[in-house]
């Protein structure tokens, strides 16, 4: 399975958790891990790592500007 291929399902993993599938299975380093809605924030990271990997990341959003005075 390809980076690409694995943020796929792990971004249909994470939308079925937000529609209520109460757990959803993902195939990560060669093994099935399970994620709940109580471990959604691990899923997300993994999504962002893959995104890295693929780069397909967005860039981080940066707070307004300040004023020096």
């Amino acid at each position: 399975m390809t980076p690409a291929d694995r943020l796929s399902e792990a971004r249909l993993a994470l939308h079925q958790l937000l529609t209520g599938t109460s757990v959803v299975r993902v195939q990560r380093d060669g093994r099935q891990v399970e994620f709940t809605p109580g471990n959604r924030a691990e899923l997300e990271r993994y999504i962002n790592q893959l995104e890295v990997e693929t780069g397909t990341a967005r860039p981080l959003r940066r707070g307004p500007a300040g004023v020096i005075a």
